[in-house]
Protein backbone atom coordinates (compact mmCIF):
# COMPACT_ATOMS: atom_id res chain seq x y z
CA UNK A 1 0.00 0.00 0.00
CA UNK A 2 1.18 3.74 -0.74
CA UNK A 3 1.67 5.29 2.79
CA UNK A 4 2.47 8.51 1.31
CA UNK A 5 -1.07 8.75 0.45
CA UNK A 6 -4.01 10.21 3.15
CA UNK A 7 -7.36 9.29 1.51
CA UNK A 8 -9.49 10.77 3.96
CA UNK A 9 -7.53 14.33 3.95
CA UNK A 10 -6.84 14.30 0.21
CA UNK A 11 -11.02 14.03 -0.47
CA UNK A 12 -11.84 16.69 2.17
CA UNK A 13 -9.75 18.97 0.69
CA UNK A 14 -10.56 18.07 -3.06
CA UNK A 15 -14.43 18.54 -1.81
CA UNK A 16 -13.45 22.08 0.04
CA UNK A 17 -12.06 23.58 -3.15
CA UNK A 18 -14.94 22.15 -5.36
CA UNK A 19 -17.70 24.86 -4.76
CA UNK A 20 -20.57 22.79 -4.39
CA UNK A 21 -23.88 23.92 -2.66
CA UNK A 22 -24.14 22.97 0.76
CA UNK A 23 -27.52 22.29 2.24
CA UNK A 24 -26.58 19.63 4.86
CA UNK A 25 -25.28 19.68 8.47
CA UNK A 26 -22.88 21.42 10.21
CA UNK A 27 -25.00 24.59 10.59
CA UNK A 28 -22.01 26.41 10.65
CA UNK A 29 -21.92 25.76 6.65
CA UNK A 30 -18.07 25.28 7.05
CA UNK A 31 -17.45 28.63 8.64
CA UNK A 32 -19.38 31.46 6.88
CA UNK A 33 -21.65 31.15 10.67
CA UNK A 34 -19.27 31.61 13.02
CA UNK A 35 -18.52 33.75 15.84
CA UNK A 36 -16.28 36.36 14.51
CA UNK A 37 -13.27 36.24 17.08
CA UNK A 38 -13.69 32.67 16.77
CA UNK A 39 -13.18 32.04 13.40
CA UNK A 40 -9.90 33.65 13.20
CA UNK A 41 -8.46 30.78 14.92
CA UNK A 42 -10.84 27.84 13.65
CA UNK A 43 -11.55 29.43 10.12
CA UNK A 44 -9.56 26.89 7.99
CA UNK A 45 -10.28 23.69 10.12
CA UNK A 46 -13.99 24.44 9.54
CA UNK A 47 -13.99 24.33 5.84
CA UNK A 48 -13.25 20.65 6.23
CA UNK A 49 -15.63 19.92 9.03
CA UNK A 50 -18.12 18.60 6.75
CA UNK A 51 -20.73 15.37 7.35
CA UNK A 52 -21.36 11.83 5.54
CA UNK A 53 -22.15 12.90 2.02
CA UNK A 54 -21.23 10.58 -0.45
CA UNK A 55 -17.32 11.51 -1.65
CA UNK A 56 -16.88 11.50 2.13
CA UNK A 57 -17.93 8.04 2.99
CA UNK A 58 -19.90 6.65 6.74
CA UNK A 59 -17.00 5.92 9.59
CA UNK A 60 -19.80 3.28 10.46
CA UNK A 61 -20.41 1.74 7.44
CA UNK A 62 -17.43 2.56 5.05
CA UNK A 63 -17.05 1.50 1.96
CA UNK A 64 -14.54 4.48 0.32
CA UNK A 65 -12.24 7.05 1.43
CA UNK A 66 -12.58 5.78 5.34
CA UNK A 67 -11.81 2.17 4.64
CA UNK A 68 -9.00 3.06 2.58
CA UNK A 69 -7.59 5.08 5.40
CA UNK A 70 -7.98 2.44 8.09
CA UNK A 71 -6.44 -0.26 5.67
CA UNK A 72 -3.85 2.02 5.40
CA UNK A 73 -3.36 2.47 9.32
CA UNK A 74 -3.72 -1.22 9.75
CA UNK A 75 -0.96 -2.22 6.74
CA UNK A 76 1.02 0.57 8.67
CA UNK A 77 0.26 -0.62 12.67
CA UNK A 78 0.86 -4.54 11.98
CA UNK A 79 -2.95 -5.36 12.17
CA UNK A 80 -5.26 -7.28 10.30
CA UNK A 81 -8.36 -5.04 10.92
CA UNK A 82 -7.93 -1.42 12.29
CA UNK A 83 -11.19 0.76 13.13
CA UNK A 84 -10.98 4.86 13.81
CA UNK A 85 -11.83 5.54 16.79
CA UNK A 86 -13.82 9.59 17.15
CA UNK A 87 -14.35 9.02 20.99
CA UNK A 88 -10.55 8.38 22.61
CA UNK A 89 -9.00 4.76 23.76
CA UNK A 90 -12.43 5.04 26.49
CA UNK A 91 -14.66 3.71 23.21
CA UNK A 92 -11.76 1.05 22.02
CA UNK A 93 -11.95 -0.76 25.63
CA UNK A 94 -15.71 -0.33 25.87
CA UNK A 95 -16.24 -2.20 22.40
CA UNK A 96 -13.73 -4.56 23.47
CA UNK A 97 -15.70 -5.75 26.13
CA UNK A 98 -19.08 -6.13 24.43
CA UNK A 99 -17.41 -8.11 21.67
CA UNK A 100 -15.98 -10.90 23.77
CA UNK A 101 -18.32 -11.04 26.86
CA UNK A 102 -22.13 -11.73 27.01
CA UNK A 103 -23.82 -10.14 30.62
CA UNK A 104 -22.69 -12.35 33.19
CA UNK A 105 -19.64 -13.76 31.91
CA UNK A 106 -16.39 -13.15 33.38
CA UNK A 107 -13.50 -11.32 32.32
CA UNK A 108 -9.82 -11.17 34.21
CA UNK A 109 -8.99 -7.00 34.78
CA UNK A 110 -5.83 -5.57 35.20
CA UNK A 111 -6.47 -4.12 38.55
CA UNK A 112 -4.11 -0.99 36.85
CA UNK A 113 -7.03 -0.08 34.08
CA UNK A 114 -8.12 3.04 32.71
CA UNK A 115 -11.74 3.67 34.29
CA UNK A 116 -13.38 3.23 30.71
CA UNK A 117 -12.34 -0.61 31.05
CA UNK A 118 -14.41 -0.77 34.24
CA UNK A 119 -17.21 1.06 32.66
CA UNK A 120 -17.23 -1.26 29.76
CA UNK A 121 -17.37 -4.20 32.65
CA UNK A 122 -20.46 -2.15 34.02
CA UNK A 123 -22.23 -1.59 30.26
CA UNK A 124 -21.62 -5.44 29.33
CA UNK A 125 -23.03 -6.75 32.56
CA UNK A 126 -19.45 -8.38 33.16
CA UNK A 127 -18.45 -9.56 36.53
CA UNK A 128 -14.74 -8.89 36.39
CA UNK A 129 -11.91 -10.49 38.37
CA UNK A 130 -9.13 -8.40 39.39
CA UNK A 131 -5.51 -9.30 39.01
CA UNK A 132 -2.96 -6.74 40.08
CA UNK A 133 0.94 -6.64 39.40
CA UNK A 134 3.57 -7.73 42.03
CA UNK A 135 6.05 -4.80 43.77
CA UNK A 136 5.57 -1.96 45.97
CA UNK A 137 3.49 0.71 43.85
CA UNK A 138 -0.10 1.75 43.78
CA UNK A 139 -1.85 -1.12 42.38
CA UNK A 140 1.46 -3.48 41.88
CA UNK A 141 3.85 -3.83 39.38
CA UNK A 142 4.52 -6.54 36.82
CA UNK A 143 2.15 -9.15 36.10
CA UNK A 144 3.55 -12.67 36.39
CA UNK A 145 2.79 -15.24 34.31
CA UNK A 146 1.94 -17.37 37.36
CA UNK A 147 -0.62 -15.05 38.71
CA UNK A 148 -2.42 -15.12 35.48
CA UNK A 149 -2.35 -18.88 34.91
CA UNK A 150 -3.27 -19.28 38.69
CA UNK A 151 -6.50 -16.83 37.46
CA UNK A 152 -7.53 -18.44 34.47
CA UNK A 153 -7.32 -21.91 36.36
CA UNK A 154 -9.39 -20.23 39.29
CA UNK A 155 -12.21 -19.01 36.79
CA UNK A 156 -12.52 -21.85 34.21
CA UNK A 157 -15.36 -20.12 32.47
CA UNK A 158 -13.23 -16.59 31.48
CA UNK A 159 -14.26 -15.20 28.48
CA UNK A 160 -10.69 -12.85 28.27
CA UNK A 161 -7.86 -11.13 29.64
CA UNK A 162 -7.82 -6.94 29.76
CA UNK A 163 -4.31 -5.73 30.28
CA UNK A 164 -2.68 -2.32 30.25
CA UNK A 165 0.91 -1.90 28.93
CA UNK A 166 2.42 0.36 28.84
CA UNK A 167 0.73 2.60 32.04
CA UNK A 168 0.89 6.53 32.12
CA UNK A 169 4.50 6.51 33.38
CA UNK A 170 6.03 4.02 30.59
CA UNK A 171 5.92 0.43 32.92
CA UNK A 172 5.28 -2.25 30.70
CA UNK A 173 3.75 -5.72 31.30
CA UNK A 174 5.68 -8.76 29.24
CA UNK A 175 2.85 -8.62 27.13
CA UNK A 176 4.63 -11.53 24.64
CA UNK A 177 4.58 -14.09 27.66
CA UNK A 178 0.92 -13.61 29.16
CA UNK A 179 -0.11 -13.74 25.45
CA UNK A 180 1.01 -16.97 24.94
CA UNK A 181 -0.64 -18.07 28.27
CA UNK A 182 -4.08 -16.78 27.27
CA UNK A 183 -3.61 -18.56 23.82
CA UNK A 184 -2.76 -21.74 25.34
CA UNK A 185 -5.92 -21.32 27.15
CA UNK A 186 -8.06 -20.35 23.78
CA UNK A 187 -8.97 -16.57 25.35
CA UNK A 188 -8.21 -13.87 23.94
CA UNK A 189 -5.48 -10.91 25.37
CA UNK A 190 -6.82 -7.42 24.84
CA UNK A 191 -4.53 -4.48 25.54
CA UNK A 192 -4.82 -0.83 26.63
CA UNK A 193 -1.54 0.74 24.50
CA UNK A 194 -2.98 4.30 24.85
CA UNK A 195 0.45 5.34 25.86
CA UNK A 196 2.13 2.97 22.99
CA UNK A 197 1.01 4.44 19.95
CA UNK A 198 4.23 4.96 18.82
CA UNK A 199 6.28 1.91 19.69
CA UNK A 200 5.88 0.58 15.79
CA UNK A 201 8.11 2.98 14.39
CA UNK A 202 11.68 2.74 15.77
CA UNK A 203 13.69 0.24 17.09
CA UNK A 204 14.82 1.97 20.36
CA UNK A 205 10.96 2.02 21.33
CA UNK A 206 9.71 -1.22 23.02
CA UNK A 207 7.97 -3.52 20.68
CA UNK A 208 4.32 -3.19 20.35
CA UNK A 209 1.65 -5.70 21.55
CA UNK A 210 0.51 -6.16 18.44
CA UNK A 211 3.74 -8.15 17.89
CA UNK A 212 3.83 -9.63 21.01
CA UNK A 213 0.46 -11.89 20.29
CA UNK A 214 -2.35 -9.38 21.53
CA UNK A 215 -5.42 -9.98 19.89
CA UNK A 216 -7.01 -6.46 20.35
CA UNK A 217 -5.30 -3.37 21.09
CA UNK A 218 -6.29 -0.02 21.90
CA UNK A 219 -4.39 3.25 20.88
CA UNK A 220 -5.00 6.90 21.56
CA UNK A 221 -2.98 8.06 18.38
CA UNK A 222 -3.49 11.84 20.29
CA UNK A 223 -1.20 11.20 22.81
CA UNK A 224 2.36 9.92 22.26
CA UNK A 225 1.62 10.90 17.89
CA UNK A 226 0.41 13.70 16.01
CA UNK A 227 -3.90 13.22 15.81
CA UNK A 228 -5.64 15.42 17.72
CA UNK A 229 -6.90 14.55 20.56
CA UNK A 230 -9.94 12.32 20.99
CA UNK A 231 -8.15 10.64 18.05
CA UNK A 232 -7.68 7.28 18.74
CA UNK A 233 -7.49 3.45 17.11
CA UNK A 234 -8.10 -0.03 17.45
CA UNK A 235 -6.23 -3.01 15.76
CA UNK A 236 -7.59 -6.70 16.32
CA UNK A 237 -5.16 -8.90 14.51
CA UNK A 238 -6.46 -13.03 13.87
CA UNK A 239 -9.33 -14.31 14.60
CA UNK A 240 -9.65 -14.55 18.57
CA UNK A 241 -12.08 -11.79 18.79
CA UNK A 242 -15.51 -11.10 16.19
CA UNK A 243 -14.48 -8.14 13.95
CA UNK A 244 -18.50 -7.63 13.62
CA UNK A 245 -19.09 -7.64 16.93
CA UNK A 246 -16.68 -5.00 17.64
CA UNK A 247 -18.22 -3.12 14.69
CA UNK A 248 -21.27 -3.06 15.99
CA UNK A 249 -20.26 -2.37 19.46
CA UNK A 250 -18.54 0.83 17.91
CA UNK A 251 -22.17 1.51 16.51
CA UNK A 252 -23.47 1.96 19.94
CA UNK A 253 -21.02 3.88 21.72
CA UNK A 254 -19.59 6.93 19.07
CA UNK A 255 -21.13 9.41 17.95
CA UNK A 256 -23.59 8.77 14.66
CA UNK A 257 -21.71 12.40 13.61
CA UNK A 258 -17.93 11.73 13.94
CA UNK A 259 -15.58 14.93 13.65
CA UNK A 260 -14.33 14.60 9.88
CA UNK A 261 -11.53 16.98 10.83
CA UNK A 262 -10.68 14.18 14.17
CA UNK A 263 -10.89 11.55 11.49
CA UNK A 264 -8.58 13.46 9.03
CA UNK A 265 -5.71 13.85 11.45
CA UNK A 266 -5.60 10.21 12.38
CA UNK A 267 -5.38 9.45 8.51
CA UNK A 268 -2.54 12.57 8.61
CA UNK A 269 -1.33 10.84 11.39
CA UNK A 270 -0.45 7.76 10.29
CA UNK A 271 0.93 9.05 7.23
CA UNK A 272 3.65 10.85 8.66
CA UNK A 273 4.78 7.74 11.24
CA UNK A 274 4.38 5.52 8.20
CA UNK A 275 7.04 8.13 5.92
CA UNK A 276 9.05 9.64 8.57
CA UNK A 277 8.08 8.23 11.85
CA UNK A 278 11.45 6.45 12.21
CA UNK A 279 13.51 10.48 11.42
CA UNK A 280 10.72 12.22 13.97
CA UNK A 281 11.43 9.83 17.05
CA UNK A 282 14.94 9.76 16.45
CA UNK A 283 15.20 14.11 17.33
CA UNK A 284 12.94 12.98 19.94
CA UNK A 285 15.05 10.19 21.68
CA UNK A 286 17.92 12.59 21.21
CA UNK A 287 16.60 15.26 22.73
CA UNK A 288 15.51 12.93 25.91
CA UNK A 289 18.80 11.41 25.98
CA UNK A 290 20.23 15.48 25.85
CA UNK A 291 17.31 16.16 29.20
CA UNK A 292 18.92 12.53 30.69
CA UNK A 293 22.55 13.40 30.81
CA UNK A 294 21.24 17.06 32.68
CA UNK A 295 19.11 15.46 35.54
CA UNK A 296 22.08 12.61 35.91
CA UNK A 297 24.36 15.46 37.08
CA UNK A 298 21.80 17.02 39.25
CA UNK A 299 22.62 16.69 43.24
CA UNK A 300 18.52 16.55 44.41
CA UNK A 301 16.63 15.18 41.69
CA UNK A 302 16.74 12.29 39.58
CA UNK A 303 15.18 9.83 37.10
CA UNK A 304 12.77 6.68 38.38
CA UNK A 305 14.05 4.13 35.51
CA UNK A 306 11.72 1.69 34.18
CA UNK A 307 13.31 -1.02 33.37
CA UNK A 308 13.01 -1.46 29.49
CA UNK A 309 10.41 1.00 29.39
CA UNK A 310 9.04 3.87 27.59
CA UNK A 311 12.05 6.46 26.81
CA UNK A 312 10.01 8.87 25.79
CA UNK A 313 8.28 9.03 29.71
CA UNK A 314 10.37 11.03 31.75
CA UNK A 315 9.73 10.49 35.80
CA UNK A 316 11.74 12.33 37.64
CA UNK A 317 11.90 12.62 42.18
CA UNK A 318 13.40 13.88 44.61
CA UNK A 319 16.07 12.51 47.05
CA UNK A 320 14.01 13.52 49.34
CA UNK A 321 10.64 12.80 50.91
CA UNK A 322 8.89 15.76 48.12
CA UNK A 323 5.86 14.61 46.72
CA UNK A 324 5.17 14.93 42.87
CA UNK A 325 1.84 17.66 43.44
CA UNK A 326 4.57 20.17 45.45
CA UNK A 327 7.45 19.96 42.18
CA UNK A 328 4.46 19.83 40.03
CA UNK A 329 2.64 23.22 41.60
CA UNK A 330 6.30 24.69 41.82
CA UNK A 331 7.10 24.11 37.79
CA UNK A 332 3.58 25.72 36.68
CA UNK A 333 4.42 28.81 38.32
CA UNK A 334 7.54 28.76 36.35
CA UNK A 335 5.55 28.22 33.06
CA UNK A 336 6.06 24.87 32.81
CA UNK A 337 3.15 22.13 32.46
CA UNK A 338 4.08 18.77 33.31
CA UNK A 339 1.73 15.66 32.41
CA UNK A 340 0.90 14.52 36.06
CA UNK A 341 2.46 14.26 39.47
CA UNK A 342 1.70 11.30 42.01
CA UNK A 343 2.60 11.18 45.94
CA UNK A 344 6.63 10.72 44.88
CA UNK A 345 6.94 11.66 41.75
CA UNK A 346 6.11 14.05 38.43
CA UNK A 347 6.02 13.04 34.52
CA UNK A 348 7.08 14.64 31.54
CA UNK A 349 5.79 13.14 27.93
CA UNK A 350 8.22 13.53 25.43
CA UNK A 351 6.88 13.52 21.79
CA UNK A 352 7.83 14.37 18.29
CA UNK A 353 5.84 17.49 18.70
CA UNK A 354 8.84 18.55 21.17
CA UNK A 355 11.68 20.68 19.42
CA UNK A 356 15.24 21.73 20.59
CA UNK A 357 14.24 24.67 22.23
CA UNK A 358 11.53 22.99 24.78
CA UNK A 359 14.19 20.41 25.79
CA UNK A 360 16.31 23.78 27.25
CA UNK A 361 13.77 25.36 28.65
CA UNK A 362 12.42 22.15 30.68
CA UNK A 363 16.28 21.29 31.41
CA UNK A 364 16.33 25.62 32.59
CA UNK A 365 13.60 24.67 34.85
CA UNK A 366 14.51 21.26 36.31
CA UNK A 367 18.06 23.22 37.13
CA UNK A 368 16.47 25.34 39.33
CA UNK A 369 14.16 23.18 40.76
CA UNK A 370 17.06 21.13 41.99
CA UNK A 371 18.24 24.65 43.34
CA UNK A 372 15.29 24.91 45.26
CA UNK A 373 14.32 21.30 46.95
CA UNK A 374 16.68 21.52 49.66
CA UNK A 375 15.01 24.62 51.26
CA UNK A 376 11.49 22.57 51.35
CA UNK A 377 10.08 20.47 53.98
CA UNK A 378 9.58 16.43 53.73
CA UNK A 379 6.28 15.37 53.33
CA UNK A 380 4.70 12.81 55.69
CA UNK A 381 5.32 9.28 54.19
CA UNK A 382 2.30 7.95 52.57
CA UNK A 383 2.05 4.09 52.48
CA UNK A 384 1.17 2.25 49.13
CA UNK A 385 -2.83 0.83 50.36
CA UNK A 386 -2.44 -2.96 49.78
CA UNK A 387 -4.65 -4.29 47.16
CA UNK A 388 -4.58 -8.29 46.46
CA UNK A 389 -3.00 -10.00 43.78
CA UNK A 390 -6.29 -11.43 42.80
CA UNK A 391 -9.65 -10.58 44.07
CA UNK A 392 -13.74 -10.07 43.20
CA UNK A 393 -16.21 -7.68 44.03
CA UNK A 394 -18.11 -8.13 47.03
CA UNK A 395 -21.02 -7.71 44.83
CA UNK A 396 -21.97 -8.59 41.29
CA UNK A 397 -21.53 -5.17 39.15
CA UNK A 398 -25.50 -6.23 37.73
CA UNK A 399 -26.66 -5.99 41.72
CA UNK A 400 -24.55 -2.67 42.02
CA UNK A 401 -26.98 -1.12 39.63
CA UNK A 402 -29.67 -1.62 41.85
CA UNK A 403 -28.85 -1.83 45.68
CA UNK A 404 -29.45 1.46 47.64
CA UNK A 405 -26.88 3.63 48.44
CA UNK A 406 -25.99 6.74 50.60
CA UNK A 407 -23.13 9.05 51.02
CA UNK A 408 -21.11 9.24 53.97
CA UNK A 409 -18.24 11.57 54.51
CA UNK A 410 -14.96 9.85 53.42
CA UNK A 411 -13.18 9.72 57.02
CA UNK A 412 -16.35 7.87 58.00
CA UNK A 413 -16.40 5.09 54.67
CA UNK A 414 -13.83 3.02 56.61
CA UNK A 415 -15.42 -0.75 56.38
CA UNK A 416 -18.34 0.16 53.53
CA UNK A 417 -18.35 -0.99 50.28
CA UNK A 418 -17.77 1.20 47.77
CA UNK A 419 -20.70 2.06 45.58
CA UNK A 420 -19.06 4.30 43.27
CA UNK A 421 -15.45 4.40 40.88
CA UNK A 422 -12.71 6.69 43.30
CA UNK A 423 -10.07 8.28 40.36
CA UNK A 424 -7.58 10.46 40.35
CA UNK A 425 -7.44 12.02 37.02
CA UNK A 426 -4.96 12.14 35.96
CA UNK A 427 -4.09 9.13 35.23
CA UNK A 428 -7.92 7.78 35.25
CA UNK A 429 -6.57 4.27 37.44
CA UNK A 430 -9.19 3.44 40.14
CA UNK A 431 -8.07 4.14 43.49
CA UNK A 432 -11.58 2.28 44.77
CA UNK A 433 -13.99 0.44 43.00
CA UNK A 434 -17.97 -0.34 43.24
CA UNK A 435 -17.95 -3.10 45.46
CA UNK A 436 -14.95 -2.99 47.04
CA UNK A 437 -14.74 -2.37 50.38
CA UNK A 438 -12.77 0.72 51.75
CA UNK A 439 -9.32 0.52 53.96
CA UNK A 440 -7.74 2.71 56.45
CA UNK A 441 -5.12 2.97 53.96
CA UNK A 442 -6.99 4.00 50.74
CA UNK A 443 -9.01 6.41 52.56
CA UNK A 444 -5.80 8.12 54.06
CA UNK A 445 -4.26 7.94 50.35
CA UNK A 446 -7.16 9.40 48.88
CA UNK A 447 -7.25 12.44 51.49
CA UNK A 448 -3.51 12.90 50.77
CA UNK A 449 -4.31 13.24 47.45
CA UNK A 450 -6.64 16.18 47.31
CA UNK A 451 -4.76 17.81 50.31
CA UNK A 452 -1.39 17.91 48.06
CA UNK A 453 -3.76 19.75 45.39
CA UNK A 454 -4.23 16.08 43.25
CA UNK A 455 -7.84 15.87 41.71
CA UNK A 456 -10.10 13.06 42.13
CA UNK A 457 -13.38 11.83 40.27
CA UNK A 458 -16.07 10.05 41.63
CA UNK A 459 -16.46 12.29 45.12
CA UNK A 460 -19.24 14.53 46.53
CA UNK A 461 -18.40 18.00 47.21
CA UNK A 462 -17.86 19.18 50.84
CA UNK A 463 -15.32 19.19 53.67
CA UNK A 464 -14.07 16.34 54.05
CA UNK A 465 -15.72 15.29 50.64
CA UNK A 466 -18.19 12.36 50.34
CA UNK A 467 -18.59 9.15 48.93
CA UNK A 468 -21.37 6.87 47.84
CA UNK A 469 -21.32 3.43 49.38
CA UNK A 470 -23.93 0.46 49.74
CA UNK A 471 -26.40 1.09 52.44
Amino acid sequence: MNQEEAPLFEALCFHKDQNRGNYHVPGHKQGKAFDPLGRELFGDLLTIDLTEIAALDDLHQPEGVIRQAQELAAAAFGADRTFFLVGGSTAGNISLILAACQPGDQLIIHRASHQSVFNGCHLAGVRPVFLSGRGDVPLGGEITVEDLEEAILRHPGVKGVFLTSPDYFGRLQPISQLAKICHRHGLPLMVDEAHGAHFQFHPHLPPPALTQGADGVVQSTHKMLTAMTMGSMLHLKGSRLDRNRVAKGLGMIQSSSPSYPLMASLDLARRLMATGGQKELQKTLHQASLIREQVAGMRHLQEEVQPEGDPLKLNIRADRRISGYKMLKWLEKQGIDPELADHEKVLFVLSPGMEGEESVRLIEALHRLDQAIPGWEEDPRQPVPDIPVLSESHLSWDRLRSVAGETVSLPQAEGRMAAEMVVPYPPGVPSVLPGEMLSAEQIRHILHTLDKGGRVRGLTPGFPPGLHVIK
